[in-house]
């Protein structure tokens, strides 16, 4: 079943996301994960801690994955694409098995971080979008993509279309008829996504 920090925190999490900040009580935290009202205390400190804790176990489980595929420069362009294009997969379907944490943060972002300190929010993504930056200039460096790219760019456009895949998922449903949680479809989004960032929608001429 878990320790009783862990049930906590899973609780948080679907409560935060479901409720918001304001609207989730440290009782009813309690109450879900079968503790003691005391125990955000114990074990967290206080509810805001417990909140900050949950944005930042979050990012810092999507900056280890992108530090594991992407932390090592890459040798050509197929394994350029290949492990860009594992990194995409794994971050949404990370994304899709678990988007409370999502939300939450897309909530604070929305409210100019009310219920905590920006930085939770922030720095592991940005440090995400460093580790991803950094495998592109890697690859800038070894002649796989083109001089002149603001690569910066590139990384916030792929990290940005993922989370809105997921944040609007069921919208895309309702109005496009497609779901990116079933799995064809995802792998064919995914890798259409990359094609689009790395070479373009015009037809280049012919040598």
């Amino acid at each position: 079943m878990g320790s009783t920090a862990d049930r906590i925190l899973a609780e948080a999490t679907r409560l935060f996301a479901q409720r918001g900040y304001e609207g989730t009580s440290v009782r009813a935290i309690c109450e879900a994960a079968g503790a003691n009202v005391n125990a955000v205390s114990y074990h967290f400190g206080s509810k805001q801690a417990l909140y900050t804790t949950v944005i930042e176990r979050f990012g810092g489980k999507n900056l280890e994955s992108a530090k594991r595929i992407l932390g090592r420069p890459p040798k050509d362009l197929s394994d350029f694409e290949s492990r860009l294009l594992l990194f995409a997969e794994e971050l949404l379907g990370t994304y899709l098995a678990h988007p409370e944490p999502l939300i939450i943060c897309f909530n604070e972002w929305q409210q100019s971080f009310r219920h905590c300190d920006g930085k939770a929010t922030t720095e592991s993504l940005l440090e995400q979008t460093n580790v991803l930056v950094a495998f592109l200039r890697a690859a800038q460096r070894r002649r796989i993509l083109r001089p002149g790219l603001d690569l910066e760019i590139i990384a916030g456009a792929l990290l940005e279309r993922l989370m809105n895949q997921v944040r609007y998922a069921n919208a895309i449903h309702l109005i496009y008829d497609v779901s990116i949680r079933e799995q064809t479809y995802r792998r064919h989004w995914t890798e259409r996504t990359i094609d689009l960032l790395l070479h373009g929608a015009v037809r280049k001429a012919q040598d």
